[in-house]
């Protein structure tokens, strides 16, 4: 195990990047910042217990599962700042009822507070549960709701934000994917696919309805066509679809979604395409690629920046990045060190392991600290107070907890680069099932 690491520099020249950001899809050059990797947290009992509900396999949420080995991250840095910590993992199934158990064991086993690295709508029963107990919960990728604080975007702003995605499109598509409608957003027409099985021919229909398809047989095959003439009679009671759309919104999961994108860039669809912030998940990429996808297309989803591209600035903020980027290299460089579950090394996930559940745990270890107890509801009390920062040891935008919407920061438009900035260490072999990742970072063309 390596704890010797006192200080990250991170390279003033990474070969592989542009001197400054040239285009919407470019992030700019890294800056040199030194920054401590350990994370000093005083007052905290050596039997502190931390909570983290997974999804795994193909459950609703499940697309988290690697962005939440981030909370791993936080568990060394604090180790390696005197703070010994551990984490208790539980799988939820995707199911409410599984949430609920889940969180029912994470009290069983004593935890002082629960990260819910998941999202969807069984999120609920572990936050009921975990108001049951009185354990405190963060929820990374979810919205809040009065027994849980989000560190989320905010509904209200993900519309906004969609919105200002959108521009000037004055007939946008929606393809509903599962996800169901953003809240807030307007759509001239909607396409249900939450079943669809051949993404295919949606993309194909998608082509008609934007106006890429028109005229055109060479981008689709004579089946695919049929299937999608049919489509486009299911959706709109016509024979086939006819151009009515000048952009088109994906929701739904990110698995689902990488696969469409992967379609449609078959398909040549050239309207504006935004996605749901479920895309800011390294499932979209995964699913992206093994569909075949280009990872260098321009994607756009909204959100806030939490991703690797904010280590390119030379503010606080920036250092703080790096710390966390830092504590990733620690920890993928040992060669003992496992993900949540112990079934693959953390080498494997080392590409993906994101700053949201990171700084989940931080904020929980923080009030656990400041409550100078692993009481659950001394430790809920403390976090409520907490207004933390990048000197907190966050690597994201600053959470007040004061607000069951922890995250202040209004979601902006994101684009995405699968540019390998050198902040990470390489990925992981192909046979230890390393996930192929992008940067999201904020779209300055807004």
């Amino acid at each position: 195990m390596i704890v010797a690491v006192a200080v990250l520099v991170v390279a003033a020249v990474v070969t592989a990047l542009l001197a400054v950001r040239v285009s919407a899809s470019t992030p700019a050059e890294a800056v040199s910042a030194t920054a401590p990797v350990p994370i000093s947290v005083a007052h905290v009992p050596d039997s502190t217990k931390i909570g983290v509900v997974v999804t795994l396999g193909d459950g609703e949420g499940a697309q988290w599962d690697d962005a939440a080995q981030g909370a791993l991250v936080a568990q060394r840095r604090l180790e390696l700042g005197g703070t010994d910590v551990q984490l208790v993992t539980k799988n939820d199934g995707g199911s409410t009822d599984g949430a609920r158990k889940a969180v029912e064991a994470l009290a069983a086993d004593g935890v002082s507070g629960i990260v819910v690295a998941t999202s969807g709508d069984h999120v609920r029963g572990a936050f009921a549960a975990a108001a049951d107990a009185g354990i405190p919960v963060v929820a990374p990728y979810a919205a809040g709701a009065d027994d849980a604080w989000s560190t989320a975007p905010s509904t209200e702003s993900v519309a906004t934000a969609l919105q200002d995605a959108l521009g000037d499109a004055a007939s946008p598509l929606l393809v509903d994917l599962g996800g169901g409608a953003p809240s807030g957003v307007r759509f001239a027409h909607v396409v249900d696919a939450t079943s669809a099985p051949d993404l295919g021919a949606l993309a194909t229909t998608v082509a008609q309805r934007t106006g890429a398809a028109a005229g055109s047989t060479d981008a689709t095959t004579a089946d695919d066509q049929a299937a999608a003439e049919q489509a486009g009679a299911e959706q709109d009671g016509d024979e086939q679809a006819a151009p009515d759309s000048d952009a088109v919104v994906v929701s739904g999961p990110a698995g689902r979604q990488g696969a469409l994108v992967a379609a449609l860039q078959e398909a040549n669809v050239t309207a504006p395409v935004v996605l749901t912030p479920e895309a800011t998940s390294p499932a979209f990429a995964a699913a992206l690629a093994q569909a075949g996808g280009s990872l260098s297309g321009a994607f756009r989803t909204v959100g806030v920046e939490t991703d690797d591209a904010r280590a390119l600035s030379s503010d606080a903020e920036g250092r703080a990045m790096s710390a966390f980027l830092g504590g990733v290299r620690v920890l993928a460089d040992d060669a003992d060190a496992k993900n949540l579950t112990g079934d693959r090394s953390f080498a494997s996930v080392a590409t993906v392991a994101d700053a949201r559940s990171h700084d989940a745990v931080v904020a929980l270890v923080t009030a656990v600290g400041t409550a100078r107890s692993t009481d659950a509801a001394a430790v809920s009390d403390a976090l409520a107070r907490l207004d933390l920062g990048a000197g907190d040891g966050l690597a994201g935008p600053a959470l007040d907890f004061g607000s069951r919407q922890a995250l202040g920061d209004a979601a902006g438009v994101l684009a995405a680069s699968a540019q390998d900035l050198g902040l990470r260490p390489a990925a992981a072999t192909e046979d230890d099932g390393a996930t192929p990742a992008l940067v999201w970072f904020s779209d300055s063309t807004d």
